[in-house]
């Protein structure tokens, strides 16, 4: 009785493994193919397309992974033979980095504009107010309340 409990317990176990196994290659499969682009279909990854192509890649996706070679192999693989294009998100590297970076650096300096920019309205508008009247500035003001009372 004990026997059968400890060996149905290992054959669940290694069961569960292989099936986990299976399923990394699927998740694996799914995830680079939402990498590449299909080169038949505008705009969908291969994950996306049911063109003939991309039904082929996805194939050729899952034996790469299945004869051990990891997702960057996979990629490169990819790349080698329908160039970087194929990619949806370009490499990181070359000219490509400042197309990475080139956003983050223009919200940088537009943020820091503005805070320059905020600064000299804030101290434009302290001057404006401490500023006294001239003696011409109260006769003018003068002048006018003297008529704005005479049309009343």
């Amino acid at each position: 009785m004990k026997f059968s409990i400890v060996f149905s317990f290992w054959v669940l176990l290694f069961a569960g493994f292989f099936l986990h196994a299976e399923e990394s290659i699927n998740d694996q499969v799914r995830r680079l193919a939402h990498e590449l682009r299909c080169p038949t279909c505008q705009g969908l990854s291969v994950k996306e397309s049911e063109a003939g192509i991309a039904v082929n890649m996805k194939l050729k996706i899952r034996n790469l992974l299945e004869e051990g070679k990891s997702e960057e192999e996979v990629l490169q693989y990819f790349v080698d033979r329908y160039g970087e294009w194929i990619l949806r998100n370009p490499q990181k590297k070359g000219f490509n980095l400042l197309l990475w970076g080139l956003p983050g650096v223009v919200t940088l300096l537009a943020i820091i504009l503005f805070f320059f920019s905020a600064k000299k309205w804030v101290v434009r508008s302290e001057k404006t107010r401490e500023r006294e009247l001239s003696e011409e500035d109260k006769v003018q003001i003068e002048k006018d309340l003297e008529k704005f009372n005479s049309l009343q």
